[in-house]
């Protein structure tokens, strides 16, 4: 058995290692670089300090009604492969009804939630079927007039692992041999 369970976590292990994060810079370290900023107001923007941990973008136009963004194309996706989106949002104090921050892809919302109560982190993820072989990520806070300020960080995009066919022929295999070496000690 140890050599079964050997070939099921190189299976695992191919899966996952096949393609890493797509979204450049979503942690926000040291800076904002790979992303436009529209409608955002100067004093916003990349922050050095108040991310999860460390840096952090905080979308806010306080003169403006319209929704401050932060938008990036990601490219070498797969048509019809399962992606996964995911970051860290924080507001709050609000605990309003309306759907003030919104993910985007290609111009669909895809996440929206309202401001939270709390000015806490809070995580958001959904998953995405690729259409083409690029696709804009857009993140927006003061969606539909609210006005409320958001900062984001840990933003990725990650391909859903799909097992390899190959390795999945070959455990099969593997399995049928230890079942019929199991039935053939059993009838002895």
């Amino acid at each position: 058995m140890g050599i079964l369970t050997i070939l099921i976590l190189s299976c695992f292990i191919q899966s996952v290692a096949a393609q890493g994060n797509l979204v450049v810079n979503g942690g926000f370290d040291t800076d904002a670089s790979g992303w436009t900023l529209v409608n955002v107001s100067a004093g916003y923007g990349y922050l050095a300090t108040g991310g999860n941990p460390s840096g952090c973008v905080l979308l806010y136009n306080p003169s403006s009604p319209y929704a401050s963004t932060a938008s990036q194309e990601i490219n070498s996706l797969t048509p019809g492969t399962l992606y996964t989106v995911s970051g860290d949002y924080s507001s709050g104090g609000k605990g309003i009804a309306n759907n003030s921050f919104g993910v985007a892809l290609d111009g669909v919302y895809l996440f929206e939630a309202n401001s939270p109560p709390t000015y806490n982190w809070y995580s958001f993820s959904f998953e995405y079927m690729a259409t083409s072989t690029s696709a804009l990520l857009s993140i927006s806070a003061q969606l539909n007039g609210t006005g409320y300020p958001y900062s984001i960080d840990n933003i990725a995009m990650y391909a859903v692992p799909e097992p390899n066919s190959l390795c999945l022929m070959g455990v099969g295999g593997m399995m049928s041999a230890l079942l019929f070496r199991h039935r053939r000690k059993a009838r002895r």
